[in-house]
Order: structure tokens, then sequence, then C-alpha cells
């Protein structure tokens, strides 16, 4: 996993990178509505979201195989959860449609804190809880998933 300042972007070799960068470029973002846009086909795709977070109780764990997350928090702020892969307890079969599988995780949980102008990476198999409250009032986050395929599943 990764967690790090927009601008720092660069650093990294991600599959379509340069593909994201360009996207994050765009003049009109926060005008965008929730929605899912195909960058390059299901290859890498974006998913626009708003929403309150909530309580972390009330989120799962999850992982995928097939597509690695690169959340990009552009308003608010949230908490995401880690947790190594020893300790994820499934509750839920794999989604080959959906390309996740829920958890349920009572140790070794720990939080990132991810403010506005930050993103994380989560690759497959990695365990991450996102969306989760950071403390009670927080406003509304907004933020892109831009989902990139990495494999099969």
């Amino acid at each position: 996993m990764i967690f790090d300042e927009i601008d720092n972007l660069q650093r990294y070799t991600l599959a379509y990178i340069e593909d994201v960068r360009k996207f994050l470029s765009r003049t009109d973002l926060s005008e965008l509505a929730q929605s899912e846009i195909e960058i390059r086909g299901r290859d890498l795709f974006v998913r626009i979201m708003r929403y309150l977070p909530k309580p972390a109780s009330e989120n799962k764990f999850e992982t995928h195989r097939c597509y690695a997350d690169i959340q990009v928090v552009l308003e608010g702020r949230e908490s995401m959860q880690v947790a190594p892969a020893s300790e994820l307890q499934p509750v839920t079969e794999y989604s080959v449609i959906n390309d996740y599988q829920f958890y349920k995780v009572d140790h070794n949980i720990s939080d990132i804190i991810v403010p506005k102008n930050t993103f994380t990476v989560f690759f497959p198999g990695e365990a991450h809880r996102p969306s989760c409250l950071v403390a009670p009032g927080d406003g509304e986050v907004f933020k892109l998933v831009f989902k990139v395929r990495m494999g099969n599943p």
C-alpha cells in the first residue's frame, strides 16, 4: 500500500499512472457528479464519490483480486484502516463481477488519516476499510477511486 500527497504521484511507477495524473489535472473535477467514467475501458476507470464517512464499525474490510485502488481524497478527510492478511476472517464469498470480498478483522488494525489532497494505493490482496469517520462532525468527502486492472480473477 502507498499513502502520499497528490503532488508526489509522479514518484510512483504504476500502470496507467500518467492517465490518472492527466485526469486529476482536469479543471472541472469539483463539478463531476457521482458516476463511473471509463478512461481506458475496464483496464482503468474512475468512480466519483461524495458521501459522509461512517464509523468504522459500520464498514467492512475488503480485498480485490483484479484491480488496484488509487483512492484520491479531494475534499474532506476520512480514515482508511488496514490489516494484515493473517487477520482476515471472510464474511462473504469473492464476487467475480464486482472484484471484492468482505472480511471481519478483530486484531492488528491500523488507521491512516487521509486528508484532502492525499491518496492511497491498495494493491490486489491488501485488506482495507475505507470511508471511515475520523471525528464526529466531519463533513462530506469528495473522493475519486481509480480502478487499475492488475490481473484476472
